[in-house]
């Protein structure tokens, strides 16, 4: 989790509440997704860790600011505060693909807070269906509940599906780091 520049011309995109949210609920995903069985106690914990880490990131989007948590980090990029859904901000956004350069300075694009968004509602639906199955025990065995987690969980598959590839696809044709900063911080400009 280092936050130091590899040249004097990187800059801070991601913080580390950023990045732990982020590997954290792809770890618990491809845990609960992929490897556990469901309604196990193993499948319970990572689907507690995942609401834990998805309620932290949106506290941290409320919380975050441009002046940042260090005098040398920037969190505005977290920010909910800069979110700009706009039609112009959409068109710039596809005019930047384009012309094969995203700036550097951006965070999330417009498409990107969609998929943010997208994530944050499934995960939560997730963890309250999931909690009232398991600990509600009038709503135990519940088919309709049953059938909105795994209608849920699918759809969030197919989310990260579409999330790897427009990562993979903007930054190859925008020409921009996109995974780097999601590792380290630091993008290059």
């Amino acid at each position: 989790m280092s936050t130091t520049k590899d040249t004097p011309s990187d800059i801070y995109v991601w913080d580390w509440v950023v990045r732990v949210c982020h590997w954290g609920i792809v770890a618990a995903f491809i845990t609960n997704y992929f490897i556990v069985e469901p309604g196990r106690l193993y499948h319970e914990i990572a689907g507690y860790i995942a609401l834990a880490l998805i309620i932290s990131r949106v506290v941290w989007g409320f919380y975050s600011n441009k002046s940042g948590t260090y005098k040398s980090e920037n969190t505005s990029y977290a920010s909910f505060s800069n979110i700009s859904l706009d039609k112009q901000t959409f068109l710039d956004h596809v005019q930047h693909l384009k012309q094969r350069q995203i700036p550097t300075s951006h965070g999330h694009n417009p498409f990107g807070w969609l998929m943010v968004f997208a994530v944050i509602a499934l995960m939560l639906g997730l963890g309250i269906t999931g909690f009232m199955m398991e600990e509600i025990d009038a709503m135990f065995g519940n088919s309709t509940l049953e059938w909105a987690h795994s209608i849920m969980a699918d759809v969030l598959y197919a989310c990260v599906l579409v999330h790897i590839a427009a990562v993979l696809l903007v930054q190859y044709v925008g020409n921009v780091q996109l995974i780097r900063p999601m590792l380290t911080g630091w993008r290059k400009r």
